[in-house]
């Protein structure tokens, strides 16, 4: 991904939000990983959102009537910015939107973003806990600083603490 194309993605995001398209949002998945560790291959940039005007059901037609006109197009489960895809995840659980809440801001070529922190990535991760989640925690836990009060409390409360244990045994047999 080239800094051009990321920089244009992440000025729509900014602008959604400040339109009020969407209520708040965090980068997560590979993209928010690669922030606390070394760089790998991703395809794909994840934005998880808490939509505005959210009753029950999500009707996305601002949503996509936005970035339509900004030139995006729609691929399967993703919207092209620049030939990128970029996935919209609307928060649906609690651990999502608490997620988002607690995001930080960091700079990337002097545009603000927000990214999901470290201990919400790994416990998002672990809820999904698919094979290339599993590698995303050991990449968190052995290459970024992860606050364990922190961490430990968001596992606890969302019923995720035994399964992690579980995966330390498995992966680091302690």
């Amino acid at each position: 991904m080239r800094d051009k194309d990321l920089e244009k993605i992440f000025k729509l995001i900014n602008q959604m939000e400040k339109k009020r398209i969407l209520k708040n949002y965090a980068i997560g998945g590979a993209v928010a990983t690669i922030y606390y560790t070394e760089p790998f291959f991703t395809q794909d940039i994840d934005i998880f959102f808490i939509p505005s005007n959210v009753k029950k059901l999500i009707i996305l037609t601002q949503f996509y009537d936005f970035l339509l006109k900004k030139g995006g197009k729609v691929y399967k489960e993703y919207i092209l910015i620049n030939k990128i895809p970029v996935q919209f995840i609307p928060a649906s659980k609690d651990l999502e939107k608490e997620a988002i809440e607690n995001s930080v801001k960091v700079k990337f070529k002097n545009i603000e973003i927000k990214i999901l922190k470290a201990e919400y990535l790994i416990a998002i991760f672990l809820d999904v806990f698919r094979p290339k989640d599993r590698e995303k925690i050991i990449k968190l836990i052995e290459q970024s600083k992860i606050d364990k009060k922190v961490l430990f409390d968001i596992l606890k409360r969302y019923n995720l603490y035994e399964k992690f244990n579980e995966f330390i045994e498995k992966y680091y047999g302690k």
